[in-house]
């Protein structure tokens, strides 16, 4: 009955439009609690709910985030139990206001430079130029590369939504050589070109990243993500506006993409939104105006 109704959980979580990840998220949150209360799923009461929430909120080192994670997830449990929930006044916690974190210029050059396979080079290179999240590179598509344009298009990003992203001189360069050599007919990053034509794992990315971050001595706390957040630090320092900048992260609110303005930022001029150009200092360099310019109308679509 449990996994059952787990599982009903999990298919109305897929319903409501959430990520696979947040779906996963949610329903570890609820095998927790439920492994709090020692009763089956259909047992959990407010007054269980509540008692868990309390005994995770004085757990040492436990992040402001993860709590929060927790809390929605058995809001929304309640919700498709259709149950009233009765927290007593406890409220998800307030996050410290600070930038996400990204890596310096020198770090990133450094990071890629120590990857070995160079197609997991290419996907962290992408992520980096473009700001993708990694699930968006993973699934992305050959026909998704404009031939005609400056973009690349995102299907499906979280939320369910799609958009565009820019694609710099540079990085059109590096996909171009790699289909050359792959030859990809549909998913642009396959499991074995020619062979598992399926699209990588994210967990063999995620192992690569870990090994070429130990190489060069990064914190552990440098993540894939981290080539996300360094994409949008750089490219408000290179001095590009923050709702392009927003419109590229595909951020629903502008408000997600002013934590990654600093006071230091002001009145930066506009160098260069080709941010692999700036690991490359013979490559030439495309202007904010001239790469943003040219698909602009595209993005803003």
């Amino acid at each position: 009955m449990a996994d059952s109704l787990i599982q009903s959980f999990h298919r109305h979580l897929h319903a409501c439009g959430m990520a696979p990840s947040t779906q996963e998220r949610y329903v570890s949150c609820i095998l927790r609690m439920i492994a709090f209360a020692g009763v089956p799923g259909k047992g959990l009461t407010s007054q269980r709910a509540y008692d868990h929430l309390v005994d995770q909120s004085n757990r040492l080192g436990l992040s402001a985030s993860w709590y929060n994670i927790q809390f929605v997830a058995i809001v929304r449990w309640f919700e498709f139990r259709e149950q009233s929930l009765e927290l007593k006044g406890l409220r998800p916690q307030r996050r410290p206001l600070r930038p996400p974190r990204a890596l310096r210029i020198d770090q990133v050059k450094t990071l890629l430079a120590a990857v070995r396979d160079n197609r997991y080079r290419l996907v962290f290179s992408l992520l980096y130029a473009t700001g993708m999240r990694l699930g968006e590179a993973i699934a992305l598509r050959v026909a998704d590369i404009s031939r005609d344009e400056p973009l690349i298009r995102i299907e499906l990003q979280k939320g369910g939504d799609s958009r565009h992203v820019l694609l710099s001189p540079t990085l059109r360069d590096q996909l171009r050589r790699y289909w050359l050599s792959y030859r990809p007919s549909d998913h642009f990053f396959e499991r074995r070109p020619l062979v598992d034509t399926r699209p990588l794992h994210p967990s063999t990315l995620q192992q690569a990243f870990r090994v070429a971050r130990e190489t060069v001595h990064l914190e552990e706390t440098a993540t894939i993500h981290s080539l996300r957040n360094s994409f949008a630090t750089h490219s408000l320092r290179a001095g590009v506006d923050v709702v392009t900048v927003q419109r590229l992260m595909g951020h629903r609110t502008l408000f997600s993409t002013m934590r990654y303005l600093t006071p230091d930022m002001a009145g930066i001029n506009p160098i260069s939104i080709d941010l692999l150009a700036r690991l490359e200092p013979s490559a030439t360099k495309t202007t904010v105006q001239e790469t943003v310019g040219a698909g602009a109308k595209e993005v803003r679509s």
